[in-house]
């Protein structure tokens, strides 16, 4: 019998989504944050018909895992994770595709990759910063001036204007109301990860799939596809048309039809 839920020797916790027949798969999903939360991605969870098992991964002291160690031991906890079953398919969101992508002997431990609104390095922050309207939001302010749960959980809501697109902006902000915030997590990686990030591996020979939201002011596609580097065999692009940084709060059918025909290449 399958367990639902337990935590790698670093304390990062796995919890069971679901498993479908058709082949003996391992998709791990990391979110991204870190601060929020694996409940951020169940919207994408519930659209996915993935063979095999569906897992979702909560890094130590990220989310609502604040009792099984510390974000600081990230890249050991990921380790253990990718190795804690057969047949494993990362897949990161935002900051959690960078964790990813910083890991080298990740290549050796998994079947495949799927990287959802990340980037390969740090020029993402400019990238960012040179796309939204350059005035401080009280809430930020706020947070900054007085970090907890609750600032942060206020910043990111105010921030959701630049996370999708207008016509979905309410549904996409209440997809963010019940997360587990987590500011410690979130001032770790930004003091002690952001700074230095590039990533440390490109994947050679595992199956790998990169999309974005067309309209993701954050980590466009763009990050990747003017890296020749990441033009491969092996790795395909999408751009998910008329979404921001949750692409499938916004198209859900684009996700799940890459998804799908990113499984026909590994099946």
């Amino acid at each position: 019998m399958t367990k639902t839920l337990f935590w790698t020797p670093s304390g990062a916790r796995l919890q069971l989504v679901r498993t479908l027949a058709g082949k003996n798969l391992n998709w791990i999903f990391l979110p991204g944050g870190p601060g929020l939360g694996s409940e951020s991605l169940i919207p994408l969870l519930d659209i996915l018909q993935l063979p095999g098992t569906m897992w979702r991964l909560d890094l130590p002291g990220d989310g609502s895992n604040t009792t099984h160690g510390t974000i600081s031991q990230w890249a050991p906890a990921l380790l253990e994770a990718a190795g804690a079953f057969e047949n494993v398919i990362m897949v990161g969101h935002s900051r959690g595709g960078m964790f990813l992508l910083s890991l080298p002997k990740l290549e050796k431990k998994i079947k495949g990759l799927v990287l959802l609104d990340t980037a390969p390095d740090k020029t993402w922050q400019k990238e960012f910063a040179s796309r939204i309207i350059h005035s401080a939001l009280p809430e930020e302010t706020n947070y900054y001036h007085h970090p907890s749960d609750e600032t942060l959980k206020g910043f990111v809501l105010a921030g959701a204007r630049y996370m999708f697109t207008q016509e979905w902006m309410e549904k996409g902000t209440k997809s963010l109301e019940n997360l587990p915030y987590n500011h410690q997590a979130i001032q770790w990686t930004q003091k002690h990860f952001d700074p230095t990030y590039s990533a440390k591996w490109i994947p050679k020979q595992i199956p790998t799939l990169i999309l974005a939201g067309s309209e993701d002011l954050a980590t466009p596609l763009k990050l990747f596809a003017q890296k020749k580097e990441y033009h491969r065999s092996n790795i395909m692009m999408r751009e998910i048309r008329n979404a921001g940084h949750f692409p499938w709060i916004e198209n859900p059918v684009d996700v799940a039809a890459a998804f799908k025909e990113y499984c026909a290449g590994i099946l």
